[in-house]
């Protein structure tokens, strides 16, 4: 997007408002006057170099933590990222995302008390009483194979 907003500041891409039948309007690209000698390269072109200010998203292979694990001890790291994994097969079965199965932050209270019955996921926010029952059992198995 940068870069076509300097093409367009510098004259090498224009914007054209195009009519529908149906009334409405929207912008489209198109060529100008300067654009033809960009093309045969008879003009450089020097862009700026952009300077994002969304932080950068964190790649898949990262190894931080999430911000709800972060605090965990290394034992219920093991069992958050086991319960993580759950999730995501459990997600994919449903055709659902995974933070409706649970959020991070839930996976992470239940891995920090490493639950041995379901009377030990009680109270847990966001466990209640249909998720106990639906993925109570599951819970306690990951978390035991940790």
């Amino acid at each position: 997007r940068g870069v076509l907003r300097q093409l367009i500041a510098t004259g090498a891409l224009g914007l054209q408002k195009v009519m529908l039948d149906s009334g409405h309007s929207f912008d489209t690209l198109c060529l100008t006057e300067g654009s033809r000698a960009v093309l045969k390269g008879e003009v450089p072109v020097q862009l700026r170099e952009s300077v994002s200010s969304a932080p950068a998203k964190r790649s898949r292979k990262s190894s931080a933590p999430p911000a709800a694990a972060a605090n965990l001890g290394p034992d219920a790291q093991v069992r958050f990222i086991n319960l993580k994994a759950w999730r995501a097969e459990v997600a994919r079965e449903h055709n659902l995302p995974a933070y409706v199965i649970f959020h991070d932050a839930t996976l992470a209270a239940i891995a920090e008390r490493n639950p041995g019955t379901l009377d030990d996921l009680q109270g847990i926010s966001g466990m209640g009483a249909k998720k106990l029952e639906a993925y109570g059992a599951e819970v306690l198995r990951v978390c035991q194979q940790s």
